[in-house]
């Protein structure tokens, strides 16, 4: 299970902090790392603050964009502060844990967090199903970038463990979910044909089709049917 969630980091700065990070993953289990266009390669700084989890910060992929590193992925769960208009996909580390140790027999799981300062852009943030958000003293909420790694993998572990005392299922159904590539195929394809209709006539409007296929959480029958249904409209316009 743990081998399918991977922790993605998108343009750190600083790359001691993947070095951190990969300790804080190979303490609890996790080896899959991926770097969104770091702003400093792997170096001296970076392996020796893995102490000892050099492996994942050497096996490390790095990738040019978001969209790259979690293309494979039919789970994606991005760090977010406590935003208004994300009031609806924000989950807390125990119920993402679950979540994802749930989800990871059917498919790759990806954990994105954002630039240290920055975090994640607009666009990136309605590319994910969920947004984690730690619940801090809001009075003082300043966690590192490696602490939180360090928290959400706890999360990962302790979920992980529970699930490992439980019968095992006389089945399971694989690959029921799309990919996010998938999906984002699904999106386009939505656009396109909403903008040639004339139904969508802002930027407004995508945004929030976005976040309701992402509530329904499709899975890949759901979201041939959906294709189909454009390409019959599709069909008939021409």
């Amino acid at each position: 299970m743990l081998e399918n969630i991977r922790i993605v980091l998108v343009e750190t700065s600083h790359s001691g902090n993947i070095g951190s990070t990969a300790r804080a993953m190979k303490t609890m289990g996790l080896q899959r790392l991926y770097l969104v266009s770091p702003k400093q390669p792997v170096d001296e700084q970076a392996i020796a603050l893995a102490a000892g989890a050099e492996d994942v910060v050497k096996n490390a992929i790095t990738v040019v964009d978001f969209d790259e590193a979690i293309a494979d992925c039919s789970l994606v769960i991005g760090t977010s502060a406590r935003l208004r208009h994300l009031q609806n996909t924000l989950i807390e580390p125990r119920e993402c844990a679950a979540k994802a140790i749930a989800h990871s027999a059917n498919g790759q799981i990806a954990i994105v967090f954002g630039r240290e300062r920055i975090g994640l852009t607009n666009e990136e943030l309605l590319k994910c199903r969920y947004h984690l958000t730690i619940p801090a003293n809001p009075e003082y909420s300043s966690l590192n970038l490696a602490m939180a790694v360090q928290l959400i993998c706890y999360e990962f572990r302790m979920a992980y463990l529970a699930e490992q005392e439980k019968p095992a299922p006389f089945s399971t159904i694989e690959n029921i979910y799309p990919n996010s590539a998938e999906i984002e195929h699904f999106f386009t394809h939505t656009e396109q044909l909403y903008t040639e209709l004339g139904f969508i006539q802002n930027q407004g409007v995508m945004p929030k089709l976005r976040r309701l296929y992402q509530r329904a959480g499709l899975e890949k029958n759901e979201l041939n049917i959906l294709q189909g249904m454009l390409t019959a409209v599709k069909k008939r316009l021409k």
